[in-house]
């Protein structure tokens, strides 16, 4: 058995009123004997966790700064056209018309053995033709621009055709006040099928395919030059995008080596698993 603990014999201290601030202190009661340890339990020995050292939280690396690459893009290929030339020449062709048709109904009115005399020239009926032609002419190389010279050939009966009808037409509605109502088609039939009328058709179909030469040979050198404009602007693109993937190659390799190397410490997991046994006397 146990060895039995002796009772401890306490002691009643009275402080004296001449203690500081006339503070009576509490009884404190005093333990002469030690108490014997028990023999039955056994000191434990107690086991100290070892508290790891916190790893720092990883620091994003500094992402450096995108250095931006200009180059300078080649001008747009844009492909010429033929139509200014052939407006120009549209009019030119006009001029001749006019000239032209002139001189046929000078040419017209001696075959009849009528006296030669140029007064139609100030009136409207010989400006009909010659308007008409200039506006089908115009139509026809606007739509055409580099054709070749087989499609001024079909363009030059779309010419004569609308200096024909359209003529026709016109010198009709000049006078329209002075015709009768019911003589209208009769007018219409016999103005139609003048000499004046069919060589007007005429001309303008041959003044429009032999200008139409000049505006096919142009367009073929224009042809020519957007083939190798376009040939030129492909190598041009070709060089430019190289020197564009240059420029972002030697760009990002100075980005790289310019960027900073962050090192994160990193906690020892043998250390921080590992725990110390400490021990602790028994009361």
């Amino acid at each position: 058995m146990a060895a039995k603990r002796p009772e401890s014999q306490s002691t009643e201290v009275t402080p004296t009123e001449a203690d500081a601030g006339g503070v009576t202190p509490a009884a404190t009661v005093t333990d002469s004997t030690p108490a014997a340890p028990d023999s039955t339990v056994a000191a434990a020995p107690v086991v100290a966790p070892v508290v790891a050292p916190v790893a720092e939280a990883p620091v994003a690396p500094v992402t450096p700064t995108q250095q931006v690459v200009y180059v300078e893009a080649p001008k747009p290929f844009v492909r010429k056209g033929n139509r200014g030339f052939g407006v120009l020449i549209a009019i030119l062709s006009t001029v001749i018309y006019a000239a032209l048709y002139a001189v046929a109904d000078v040419v017209v009115e001696l075959v009849n053995h009528s006296p030669a005399d140029f007064s139609f020239v100030t009136t409207l009926d010989f400006y009909a033709p010659v308007v008409l032609f200039a506006v089908g002419f115009i139509v026809l190389v606007l739509i055409l621009n580099r054709a070749g010279w087989a499609a001024h050939v079909l363009g030059s009966l779309f010419v004569g055709l609308v200096t024909f009808f359209g003529g026709t037409g016109a010198i009709l509605l000049i006078h329209i006040n002075q015709i009768p109502s019911n003589e209208v088609g009769s007018t219409f039939s016999q103005v139609l099928f003048s000499s004046g009328a069919i060589v007007a058709g005429l001309l303008a179909r041959e003044v429009s395919l032999w200008m139409g030469f000049a505006i096919a040979a142009r367009g073929r050198k224009v042809k020519a030059r957007n083939v190798d404009a376009r040939v030129l602007y492909d190598q041009e693109i070709a060089a430019k995008r190289a020197e564009y993937e240059q420029a972002n190659a030697r760009s990002a390799a100075a980005s790289v080596a310019e960027s900073p190397v962050i090192e994160t410490p990193v906690a020892d997991p043998a250390v921080a698993e590992t725990p110390v046994a400490t021990e602790q006397p028994a009361p």
